[in-house]
């Protein structure tokens, strides 16, 4: 009888230690990593399951309601979670001084036809054996109206010096007129360690035509910044005269335009890593 209890003594003390061992060795998942699944075949899904899958990602209808087709396909085609953002202000990359653009400078009171400029960033994931945070960036923008002259724009992205580009950036720009919905390639002009610029070629909208389109650059931060704040700059140069080239200079968190015959528009953005 006493050897029975002993046994059951010792079972018991095995049974304890092997809870309290599995217990300390359960992993608790970070948060940051409970991502949304890429939307599969986003290729083919039509609007509203991209919406859902975009909403589930974070994003709110405001922001999905103003992006084209294919940047929902693009965001809907990799795993993420919406990262967000803050405004900081428009600025004039004219002047290259950083100062508030005048509100019909800037398209707010639709008197004249100008880009407006947001910027979204989506957390993926990590790297490098957890070591890094990889994001995908995209500067976004959208014509509240007809561009008066058709030419090739340049929309540029700038980031802090935490950032780390990665991979192939690549861009688009959509037009939606009485034909239909049609997209095309913007190549990239510039790519540096501090930024990426990509070349939008203007199509002719007739009437009721709207432009908009995207650039979208993979950057990856030290996990070790997680909590800190970073800050992207959105930049775009409307080409209002033919045979002159735009110059863009593309500086960690800055970007500049230069050049004859071009109007220039940028916003900051900051987000928590």
């Amino acid at each position: 009888m006493r050897k029975k209890n002993v046994l059951s003594v010792m079972l018991s003390l095995l049974m304890v230690f092997t809870f309290l061992s599995s217990a300390s060795a359960e992993v608790v998942e970070d948060p940051k990593e409970d991502l949304i699944s890429a939307l599969p075949d986003s290729t083919y899904a039509n609007e509203v399951e991209l919406d859902n899958q975009l909403k589930e990602m974070g994003f709110n209808s405001e922001e999905i309601s103003g992006m084209p087709i294919d940047l929902k396909r693009e965001i809907s085609s990799k795993k993420g979670k919406k990262a967000i953002l803050q405004k900081i202000d428009s600025i004039d990359l004219n002047q290259n001084k950083g100062n508030e653009l005048n509100p019909d400078q800037f398209g707010i009171t639709g008197l004249v036809p100008t880009p407006i400029l947001s910027g979204y960033a989506v957390y993926s994931g990590t790297s490098n054996n957890g070591k890094e945070s990889i994001y995908q960036v995209y500067a976004t923008y959208y014509w509240d109206g007809n561009p008066e002259v058709y030419l090739t724009d340049t929309l540029a992205m700038a980031w802090k010096e935490a950032a780390v580009p990665t991979g192939t950036a690549n861009g688009q720009h959509t037009l939606v007129d009485s034909i239909g919905s049609r997209s095309y390639s913007s190549p990239v002009q510039t790519q540096k360690v501090s930024g990426t610029a990509w070349n939008v070629d203007i199509k002719y909208a007739g009437v009721s035509g709207v432009q908009s389109g995207w650039g979208r650059q993979e950057l990856r931060y030290l996990t070790s910044l997680r909590g800190t704040t970073t800050a992207i700059e959105v930049g775009y140069s409307h080409r209002t005269v033919p045979a002159f080239v735009t110059a863009v200079s593309l500086n960690f968190g800055y970007i500049s335009f230069s050049g004859v015959g071009q109007f220039s528009y940028g916003n900051r953005f900051t987000f928590i890593l």
